[in-house]
């Protein structure tokens, strides 16, 4: 993602995962431009200063101002996006895997892909308010993790972070099924078996597709990311810089053009 894509994101970020703290810094750097080096730092150089009454100064330190709270504003998402995606993967899967749409959607799937082998008999169609599938073989167990696989594949697009137009890289559905087995060992000797629509080859599927899927795109962001961080330092730098040069020498030059009379 190249900067500018990344400011977009930031921003998205931020105002999809608000953060109270980070409005509060945003306002209070505002204030400190506006307040302390607009009008205190002004004073300091002439007593007669008034930031009021030149229109010029005020232009510039509203201008800086609303980049260095954005500078905050981005720098403030930086800090907590590595710690959100390290939360991302403690609750995106367990959300993605208790959504009775995705477990009902899987459940169809599923059914739809072994019902032509018979072994359904006393269990409803989930299209008539059937909520398990019986499971004659593993090779049916394989079946429901690899529809699971491709379910959340699909349900990523609408979850953050790739709603925000992260690139979504995903595993191959017959892949994640094979690890889903692996990780299960479900003893043959069981079979057939009953699986609720909310069973552990949906929830174990949809755990590994999501973090291989966060994993990527935090690696892919993580680079861009460091020099988005370096460009809003400064940003931020530079935000305060020339306020701090520029209001000492309006205020001076005030001095000369509006002498203060003596008494």
């Amino acid at each position: 993602m190249s900067i500018l894509e990344l400011f977009e994101f930031t921003l998205k970020f931020n105002l999809a995962a608000p953060d109270t703290a980070t409005w509060i810094y945003v306002l209070l750097t505002l204030i400190v431009f506006v307040f302390v080096l607009g009008w205190g730092w002004g004073k300091m150089w002439n007593r007669e200063w008034s930031l009021g009454s030149h229109a010029g100064s005020l232009i510039l330190i509203l201008v800086f101002g609303v980049l260095a709270a954005y500078s905050i504003f981005n720098l403030r998402g930086i800090s907590r996006m590595e710690y959100w995606f390290q939360q991302q993967r403690l609750t995106l899967a367990r959300s993605i895997a208790d959504s009775g749409r995705f477990n009902r959607s899987v459940l169809t799937a599923t059914w739809d892909k072994v019902k032509s082998k018979g072994g359904q008999e006393g269990l409803s169609p989930p299209a008539e308010g059937g909520n398990e599938i019986r499971l004659k073989t593993p090779e049916d167990a394989f079946a429901l993790a690899s529809t699971a696989a491709e379910e959340t594949r699909s349900t990523l697009r609408n979850k953050l972070p790739f709603s925000l137009g992260v690139p979504i890289s995903t595993r191959n559905p017959t892949d994640i099924a094979t690890e889903t087995v692996d990780t299960i060992r479900f003893d043959a000797s069981r079979f057939p078996t009953i699986a609720a629509a909310n069973n552990e080859w949906c929830s174990t599927a949809a755990t590994l597709q999501a973090n291989h899927a966060l994993d990527t795109a935090y690696a892919t962001l993580k680079p861009g990311i460091q020099d988005l961080k370096t460009t809003c330092f400064w940003l931020l730098i530079a935000s305060i810089v020339i306020p701090i040069i520029t209001i000492p020498a309006r205020a001076l030059a005030d001095i000369k053009i509006n002498p203060t009379p003596k008494r």
